[in-house]
């Protein structure tokens, strides 16, 4: 699966589960965008998706749009260059916070 093909597939309404403890968790999202060839999302450091991948960076991904579904499985990380987070933004049309504000890497990616 090409970084593209994803992009595209997460350019609508796409949900990602993470997990705490045991227990999974899903949330829908929207948008991601390519930087130097890595694919990503934003959010806030204060949101406890956060908090979930920093303590267990395995996630899944499913999306549905006009062009079908795509599932994958992915291991995500916090980016830590602020100017690569920024620039995440940019590219997904979403405002950056100094404070809060930073990029996740989806890594290992493979179908679901």
């Amino acid at each position: 699966m090409e970084n593209s093909e994803i992009v595209d597939a997460l350019s609508g309404v796409w949900y990602l589960a993470t997990t705490e403890d045991d227990q999974p968790h899903v949330r829908p999202l929207d948008k991601a965008a390519e930087v130097n060839g890595k694919v990503y999302f934003g959010t806030s450091r204060t949101k406890k998706m956060f908090a979930q991948i920093e303590q267990s960076p395995k996630v899944e991904v499913f999306a549905m749009n006009e062009f079908g579904a795509c599932r994958f499985m992915a291991e995500a990380y916090p980016e830590e260059d602020e100017e690569v987070s920024k620039e995440a933004f940019e590219k997904m049309g979403k405002p950056f916070d100094d404070n809060s504000s930073v990029a996740i890497r989806f890594e290992r990616i493979r179908k679901a």
